[in-house]
């Protein structure tokens, strides 16, 4: 694959097979330890070969840390062509969610909650209280039943009152239609 690369380029190098042999495995794990990725690894490789081999009118004294000194610095051009790259896919910064309400998300629920303690301060007594052990609560309708010495049958009616208050009062949320 390098030969033939070597040979598109119209370029006439040498390329000492030898060398390839002995010191693609070394390349290969720097690369790799560095990166992370088999595809960028192989491709530092390969490059590593190729700047190489365009040193071929010098002779190299040290081939091993000649290869090294190449593919760190194509390691360093990779990271920065993909840090680059990170940053281009970034969307514009109205569009990054995090796990934080915005101020406007924290005012609506804010003003929608006290829309809601109005709306439960103005049914009756027992139904707000019915509302709130068993919707807020999680307490059963049974045992709702049992605490305010009503039957379960009473309970669901207040809690089905209540709910039906708290629609007609409320807007609706995120845009949904409400029961008019």
């Amino acid at each position: 694959m390098l030969r033939a690369r070597l040979q598109l380029m119209g370029r006439r190098v040498h390329f000492d097979e030898v060398a390839y042999r002995r010191y693609r495995e070394d390349v290969y794990r720097l690369a790799y330890r560095h990166l992370r990725d088999h595809s960028a690894s192989e491709d530092v490789v390969q490059d590593s070969f190729l700047r190489l081999a365009g040193y071929s009118a010098n002779p190299i004294l040290n081939m091993g840390g000649m290869l090294r000194k190449i593919a760190r610095n194509l390691i360093v051009d990779s990271a920065r062509f993909r840090a680059r790259r990170a940053e281009e896919a970034l969307p514009a910064a109205q569009d990054i969610s995090t796990d934080e309400p915005s101020a406007e998300n924290t005012l609506l629920h804010r003003e929608r909650m006290e829309l809601v303690s109005q709306i439960l301060e103005q049914m009756p007594a027992l139904r707000r209280e019915v509302f709130i052990m068993r919707r807020l609560h999680g307490m059963s309708a049974k045992a709702v039943a049992k605490a305010l010495s009503i039957s379960p049958a009473a309970v669901d009616t207040h809690v089905a009152r209540a709910v039906l208050a708290l629609h007609k009062g409320a807007p609706p949320v995120d845009g949904a239609k409400g029961s008019e």
